[in-house]
């Protein structure tokens, strides 16, 4: 096997690095077994799986054959392989999604997201997660409502990403799911940032139009590759690695935190609409 080339970590190579990573895993296979089998050493091996060696489609088919992949797992992995070297990467498939999404979250040294309509992921109770998901009905899967909370455990640990969150004050006053929901959400937000898991900024609805406004994003940030950021559409969810194209998510991300509130405000701010909607008072 020779036919390798450097790569930059991008989002589609970080993708089938880890593709191949769980189908050996999942296969029982050491690494070193799997290297024996194609003739190469395992390190290599990791570094195919770390998405910094790529493989060409002749190399890729012979390791997903020592990894004993299932014809669908072959044509899964291949289709996720085809276009690397292209920027950005565009993903229909919400389970391909979710797994680069936990992926980014893990690796990530920094992540920034910004939310114009709800309160993203990282932070949600289960009760506003399962309202946003299916909304609250009762007895519907609860999975992915599992796996949200699931995701949250990666700003606990000794190796916690720094995390920022801004907010539009429009979040804040949007209810999802009953009074209740709301009330307990932006309470645990708050209770939350003050343990240090996160910083919270608010962006007032009186602050001016910024070039953020365009859409909610998130940005990922890493020690050993370019930042990435990411767009959530309704179907489909996009992944951005060429320089030019981040560096304006980060020029969006500077005027955001010139325009918020400081984090101490953000948090009254917070508190306050948490009150009104205990209180079962009328937004303003």
């Amino acid at each position: 096997m020779c036919h390798m080339r450097r790569v930059t970590r991008t989002p589609r190579a970080r993708a089938v690095g880890h593709a191949l990573r769980t189908l050996r895993e999942q296969k029982g296979l050491s690494a070193r077994e799997v290297g024996r089998r194609i003739g190469i050493h395992s390190t290599i091996l990791g570094r195919i799986e770390g998405a910094t060696k790529w493989l060409s489609p002749r190399d890729l088919s012979s390791l997903l054959g020592a990894l004993e992949a299932s014809p669908e797992e072959r044509n899964h992995i291949l289709g996720l392989a085809e276009g690397n070297g292209r920027p950005g990467w565009t993903v229909g498939h919400v389970p391909e999604q979710l797994a680069t999404l936990l992926m980014y979250e893990q690796d990530a040294t920094a992540i920034t997201e910004w939310t114009m309509t709800l309160v993203p992921g990282l932070l949600q109770t289960p009760a506003y997660a399962r309202a946003v998901i299916h909304g609250g009905v009762d007895g519907a899967d609860d999975s992915l409502v599992l796996t949200r909370m699931g995701r949250q455990q990666v700003m606990r640990g000794v190796s916690a990403p720094t995390v920022e969150v801004i907010l539009d004050e429009s979040v804040l006053w949007r209810r999802i799911g009953s009074r209740a929901t709301m009330a307990d959400q932006l309470q645990e937000i708050t209770a939350r940032a003050s343990r240090g898991e996160f910083e919270v900024l608010v962006l007032r609805n009186d602050a001016g139009m910024l070039d953020a406004h365009a859409g909610s994003f998130t940005v990922w940030e890493f020690a050993d590759a370019p930042p990435i950021a990411h767009l959530e559409h309704m179907t489909h969810g996009t992944f951005l690695d060429a320089a030019d194209e981040v560096a304006h998510f980060l020029e969006a991300r500077r005027s955001l935190r010139a325009a918020a509130m400081t984090p101490a405000d953000s948090l009254k701010v917070i508190t306050a609409a948490a009150d009104h909607h205990a209180g079962g008072e009328a937004s303003p």
